[in-house]
């Protein structure tokens, strides 16, 4: 492109010279000379720009296939998580029944006296690494790009908030069952103000984190639909 400005400013500049060419005539060709540089340019600019744009709708694509498998192995673990919250909720419902002096085999109160730190990990680099180049924005589909952010955003740090708080739960639920005094039987530690307090907050976020499960769930669900719908094999 550079050469073919070249070429025809040189003949801009050879018209000009030209004495046997009359004024008008001078004018005339470097009207026409003028004209196709500024074409050639413009034509440039353009399939330059177009080819950018291109480029950059490729690399969506491709992160969007990448984010739709991300997104299903987030929601089998998540899924996982959900279950294990709801063993829990089945656990704490029981123990919240023992009452003080009321007699219940240490092994049935072992049995549902379990500790499961439940910790989700998204699959976000490939979402971390596109989002810091810059190139989320690449996303053409706006409603698209809106969810993808606000699941990585605030779904996820809502779901590991509440992981947080139950396991910090679990673990003072331990600490007290470890310095649990010889003379007390299990049915009243358990039957105990601070226990049951203990099992009552516990049981309360138990059901903040499914809500939160399932609201995850479905938003993955429906960014992969949208991307089902965005990117035609």
């Amino acid at each position: 492109m550079q050469d073919e400005v070249t070429k025809h400013t040189k003949k801009i500049y050879k018209t000009v010279k030209d004495k046997e060419h009359s004024f008008a005539e001078k004018v005339k060709e470097i009207i026409v000379e003028i004209c196709i540089i500024v074409f050639a340019v413009t034509l440039s600019i353009w399939l330059h720009s177009w080819s950018d744009q291109r480029h950059e709708r490729h690399e969506a694509v491709e992160f969007l296939k990448g984010l739709k498998k991300d997104l299903n192995a987030d929601i089998n673990t998540i899924g996982e998580n959900k279950k294990t919250i709801l063993l829990l909720d089945s656990n704490y419902a029981f123990l919240q029944k023992i009452e003080v002096g009321k007699v219940q085999k240490d092994d049935s109160i072992n049995h549902r006296l379990r500790f499961n730190l439940i910790v989700t990990r998204p699959n976000i680099g490939r979402y971390e690494g596109f989002k810091s180049s810059g190139k989320i924005g690449t996303i053409e589909n706006d409603a698209l790009k809106q969810t993808i952010l606000e699941y990585y955003q605030q779904t996820i740090p809502d779901i590991n908030y509440g992981e947080n708080y139950v396991n910090n739960n679990q673990n003072h639920i331990i600490d007290l069952r470890i310095d649990k005094p010889d003379n007390i039987s299990l049915s009243n530690f358990i039957a105990s103000t601070k226990m049951k307090t203990l099992l009552q907050l516990n049981k309360y976020n138990f059901e903040v984190n499914i809500y939160h499960y399932d609201n995850a769930i479905k938003q993955a669900k429906k960014i992969i639909a949208e991307i089902d719908e965005e990117v035609k094999e």
